[in-house]
Formats: structure tokens, C-alpha cells, sequence
């Protein structure tokens, strides 16, 4: 549904469509002390099941180091009633090592390779298994050689996963922890290199729990593993990295083009996978053209059910606000010109996460082509 001319100027100016979008920091980690027998943990969950492929990753910074023992990043591993799965620590002051186990008891496989941390620092440590090849990195670079376990697939147990903790000791981490998150993919060298100093929006595919700790103890994920705090860790300003929330960008690989249809289409490439309970900033531009000697387009977007869509655009000469997954008016383009649309606004996405996507068609039947060309992008980041 369009609004009035009238409003749409007030509302929107070319201006508006072109500025930056304001760019999210990692604000908070949460500060566990093992006097206190502090710690975090998620229910069992089937997204928390992982088979024979994974990746762990979690920046944390020792305040204290367990020489003698374990410092547990992340657990899931019960042996009471074998319901052991695997887990990711470092083994006295000198070893990050990894553990897995086939049938939920004490075989299985464990690894490790050596690293000794200081206390003070921060570190970001990673684990990846695919298959019996495991392999260690410490802020984005392998440790050692790949390691080679005994054993491939991981034991569906019903563990509790625990970050910071292995309860059945017990030991605990002493000191702060950020940005713990949970793969059911090996992560290549290229992407934890990539990614390792960079919030994610937490619809990544493979990633199945993920938490910033941004003063939150939510997961990023659809998945819903919320943590609880165990004996009251506070959250600290302290963090690993103060990197930028990713955006994410679907940009047109090439020309797409319609002929006499009014119908609007979606446009797959220029599609958006947008989480739940979340609100985007949306902006991109729309590059359209026709070989018409009076082209037209008209566009709209859509999302999944209970989406609140509240988008605009602007051309060189027109401006309109869409509320909805209703269509634009005629956009008049140029005979063989191409034209820039420009696109802003918000999306708010409800309890179930989706596609978002751009739809297109002529305005007016035309058997000459109107096409949106290569080049053309949609950009969403998280508020």
C-alpha cells in the first residue's frame, strides 16, 4: 500500500536512501569466576546433536590458569549413564585439546596439540572435526599438524551443554568468555580467518547455537538455546574484539528481463535470509531498464508471515513509501537508460525466520522487455 505524494516528500529525499548504515559493536563477555563455581549452560537440544562433522569457536581470556587440570570452554559430556558427546578445553597450561566419543562412553577419541596461553589475554580458540581429521587454530591460524581421531561419528547423548564448566569434575573456567559458537559444519582455515573477529547475524549456514554475550544470554540462532547462568557471572565491558556486525548482501549476477506481465515476480537473487525476532536496516539499489519507447516497472518486497515491512524509494524524480508486501506505482524508466531505484528502510521479522525478496513486474503490459540488471543489490544488517 502506497502512501500520498504529499507525505512520501516529506518522509524520503534522495539523501536518505544513500547514507551509511550505522554499523553494531561487540559491547560485552561475561566474567566467570570458578571460586564461584560459575558457568553457562543450554538444555539438550536436537540442534546441539552434532554427528561427525563440527566446529567450536569461543574468545576467552584466562584470568587464572588450572595448571593441574581442566579449563573447560565448551562440554557436552555426561558420563553418568554415558552420555558423553564431545568437548573442547584446555588441558593443564599447555595443550588445547578436543574430545569425542562414539557411544556415549569413555572410548572414543582425544586430541590435542600444544599451546601455552598467558593469563591477561585475549585469545580466540577454535576446534573443527570432519570425519577423524581434527584441527586446532588460535586466533584464525592452525596450531600443529591436523590430528586424526580413532573414532568418526559423535554420540547423540542427552547431555546438557556447558560453557565454561565440566561439571562432573568439577572444574571451571576462570575468566571471561565471548562469542561462543556452535557449527555443525567444519569450518575451513579461509572462513574462521575471515570470521573469527566478527559478530555474525547468526542465520550462517551449519551455525546451530550461537551467543554473543552482548549482555545477553540468547541464542543468535533459530534454534532458541538460550543459556542459563549458573551462580550469577556477570557480564563485563571487557571484550575480544570490537568488530562489525556483517551485513548481509545478495547482488543480481545478471540481466533478468519480462515481457506483457503486470504479475509480480520474486526476484531470487535478490533474497535475503533473515532471522527471527530480529529488525534490519534494508538499503540497495535497483538498476532497471527497458527497450520501450514508454517503459515502465513496479516494485514490492515480501517476507515470511508476520514480516512488518516499512520500506521506500527514490528515483531522480519520484519518491514513495511501501508499507507491506503491497506494490509500488509506475516507475517510469527510460528507453534504453538504465535507471536507479533506490531502496531503504526496516524490516522487523516475527518469531519465524525466512526469506525476504524483492518482486517485480511492468507496470503497464508491455511485449518490450523491462529488465532489473546485473549489479543491482539488497543489503540487510541487524539494529
Amino acid at each position: 500500500m502506497a502512501f500520498g505524494a504529499a507525505l512520501v516528500l516529506m518522509a524520503f529525499s534522495a539523501t536518505y536512501f544513500i547514507s551509511p548504515i550505522a554499523e553494531a559493536l561487540n559491547t560485552h563477555s561475561i566474567d566467570l569466576e570458578s571460586g564461584s563455581s560459575q558457568y553457562l549452560s543450554a538444555s539438550d537440544s536436537n540442534s546441539l546433536d552434532l554427528s561427525d562433522t563440527l566446529s567450536l569457536e569461543a574468545w576467552v581470556k584466562f584470568e587464572s590458569i588450572n595448571a593441574g587440570d581442566t579449563n573447560p570452554f565448551i562440554f557436552k559430556r555426561n558420563p553418568t549413564g554415558n552420555q558423553r558427546s564431545y568437548n573442547f578445553h584446555l588441558s593443564g597450561a599447555s595443550s588445547l585439546s578436543f574430545e569425542s566419543y562414539t557411544d556415549g562412553s569413555a572410548a572414543g577419541c582425544g586430541v590435542s596439540v600444544s599451546w601455552s596461553p598467558s593469563t591477561a589475554t585475549w585469545y580466540h580458540v577454535a576446534v573443527t572435526k570432519s570425519g577423524t581429521s581434527v584441527k586446532f587454530y588460535v586466533n584464525g591460524s592452525q596450531q600443529g599438524s591436523t590430528q586424526t581421531c580413532s573414532n568418526g561419528s559423535i554420540f547423540n547423548s542427552t547431555a546438557t551443554l556447558e560453557i565454561g564448566s565440566f561439571l562432573a569434575s568439577p572444574v571451571y573456567l576462570d575468566g571471561l568468555i565471548d562469542d561462543v559458537r556452535v557449527w555443525n559444519a567444519e569450518r575451513t582455515a579461509q572462513e574462521i580467518a575471515d570470521d573469527y573477529d566478527t559478530e555474525l547475524n547468526g542465520n550462517e549456514t551449519g551455525l546451530v547455537g550461537y551467543w554473543k554475550l552482548s549482555d545477553s544470554l540468547s541464542d543468535s540462532t533459530a534454534n532458541g538455546n538460550t543459556l542459563t547462568n549458573n551462580n550469577s557471572a556477570i557480564f563485563s565491558s571487557d571484550v575480544g574484539f570490537g568488530g562489525f556486525v556483517q551485513d548481509l548482501t545478495n547482488r543480481k549476477s545478471s540481466n533478468e528481463s519480462v515481457i506483457s506481465s503486470t504479475v509480480l515476480q520474486d526476484d531470487d537473487e535478490l533474497t535475503l535470509s533473515l532471522a527471527a525476532n530480529k529488525t534490519y536496516v534494508i538499503d540497495g539499489v535497483i538498476f532497471a531498464s527497458s527497450t520501450s519507447g514508454t517503459p515502465d516497472i513496479k516494485i514490492g518486497f515480501t517476507g515470511q508471515t508476520g514480516v512488518d515491512i516499512r520500506l521506500g524509494y527514490t528515483t531522480d524524480n519520484q519518491n514513495e513509501v511501501l508499507i507491506g508486501s503491497g506494490s509500488s506505482a509506475g516507475i517510469p524508466l527510460q528507453a534504453n537508460t538504465p535507471r536507479a531505484i533506490h531502496v531503504a528502510g526496516t524490516v522487523t521479522t516475527s518469531s519465524t525466520s525466512g526469506d525476504f525478496k524483492l518482486k517485480w513486474a511492468q507496470n503497464s503490459s508491455n511485449v518490450a522487455a523491462t529488465t532489473v540488471m546485473k549489479g543491482s543489490y539488497l543489503r540487510a544488517q541487524e539494529m
